[in-house]
């Protein structure tokens, strides 16, 4: 499938049918027959494109294949932590009410905002990514004892980096953050209690003592959270209540991209057109007519634009044939079937990688975290290693039943 959405994107690129005048914004269109010009309405920005979701999708096959070893998956995770405190710490160091109007091209632009990622949301979703990874090694570092000294400085410092993350993603006001922050640890909460049960007795200390670590952490990170200006986000919320919980740009934007994909048939309008091509329409809508839209806010809706039919069409198989892997491994996780040998490490890991997928997958609805070449790369890593995980689990049942057969014939 990943071979496939590569020659789909590389094939309306190589065959432009249009090019954008960068002076004007105009599309022209080729004068070439229609059998050598179906594809992409701009070659060059098709290209930078396409290279940037070939990097991610060889890196999704690279990390599917050093995760199937335990030390490929430590690697990866302790990558994804590092990757996910430097973007916090750097946001909570820089965060300032600079002039980003000029920058973004938007004018509104509220305070204590990170200049990260294009859009404080898409910062959000990378760090709404990167922690539960955090969560994953402190469990393990946890279920495996704390033998050494090195053992607990290890956990020390994840402690410090997941709960730095977490306060980020507060002070980065970004309203569908906060509520998939929130959606996350709920879950990961009835996931511990539900799954992890059995493994309390494993810890190196009381069920009191862990129950007294984790008010004192939630206390740690409400007051660091707001000493750092997570204040603000009360006046974003009730900024959107008023506003009935509605924001009507961005779904006109949604709307704006479907109209596009409807528009330009099977082939769409080429990898990383969207922005060229909207402003065709946005004089259309006066609710978009302000402003310079460079992506949807949902990436779905973009997806479609600049992909047409067929690769909605990948995309689609793309999640749903490895999302068929992912659920029978959660359901394995969840109900502890006897014909699965799974670890504590690939059930933890499994839970807590695939709330984060999970996490990023919806905050796409809304904002356009896929399109940044800074987080379409972790998102393509942490994708290869939940199926690695899943796959093991597989393999295991695979084998398991194979050795009944052989025995059964034997007897």
């Amino acid at each position: 499938m990943v071979l496939l959405i590569s020659a789909y994107g590389w094939l309306i690129t190589c065959f432009p049918s249009g090019m954008v005048d960068r002076t004007t914004g105009a599309i022209l269109d080729l004068d070439k027959s229609p059998w050598l010009a179906f594809g992409t309405l701009d070659q060059e920005i098709s290209t930078q494109a396409m290279l940037y979701i070939s990097s991610a999708l060889m890196l999704l096959v690279v990390a599917l294949d050093l995760a199937f070893e335990r030390t490929g998956r430590y690697v990866l995770a302790l990558a994804v932590t590092f990757a996910g405190f430097v973007t916090a710490v750097a946001g909570l160091c820089l965060q300032r009410t600079a002039d980003l109007s000029t920058l973004w091209g938007v004018k509104h632009i509220p305070k204590f905002v990170f200049g990260l990622f294009w859009y404080h949301g898409n910062t959000a979703a990378f760090l709404n990514l990167s922690w539960p990874v955090s969560v994953w090694l402190c469990q393990l570092l946890l279920h495996y004892g704390l033998r050494t000294f090195r053992q607990q400085m290890a956990l020390a410092v994840l402690v410090v980096a997941a709960m730095v993350q977490i306060i980020a993603v507060f002070v980065n006001i970004s309203k569908v953050g906060h509520f998939l922050l929130i959606f996350e640890i709920l879950l990961l909460v009835v996931a511990g209690l539900v799954v992890w049960r059995p493994h309390f007795e494993t810890l190196p200390f009381s069920k009191r003592r862990l129950a007294l670590f984790a008010l004192i952490a939630v206390g740690l990170m409400v007051l660091g959270a707001w000493l750092s200006g997570a204040g603000a986000m009360l006046g974003r919320w009730d900024n959107f209540s008023q506003r009935h919980y509605d924001d009507p740009a961005r779904r006109h934007a949604a709307v704006m991209a479907l109209q596009i994909g409807a528009d330009h048939g099977w082939t769409g309008t080429g990898p990383g057109t969207f922005e060229w091509v909207a402003a065709h329409y946005t004089p259309l809508d006066p609710m978009l007519q302000e402003g310079r839209w460079r992506h949807a806010h949902n990436d779905y809706a973009e997806f479609f634009a600049e992909w047409g039919w067929p690769g909605a069409c990948f995309f689609i198989l793309l999640l749903a044939l490895p999302g068929r892997r992912l659920f029978m491994a959660l359901r394995q996780a969840f109900f502890n079937d006897d014909r699965y040998r799974m670890s504590f490490e690939r059930r933890a890991g499994l839970i807590c990688f695939a709330t984060a997928i999970t996490s990023l997958l919806l905050h796409a609805v809304v904002d356009f975290p896929l399109q940044i070449d800074a987080i379409r790369p972790l998102f393509a890593a942490m994708v290869g290693v939940v199926l690695a995980m899943t796959s093991s689990s597989a393999s295991t049942m695979s084998r398991r039943d194979m050795n009944g057969e052989r025995k059964r014939a034997g007897e």
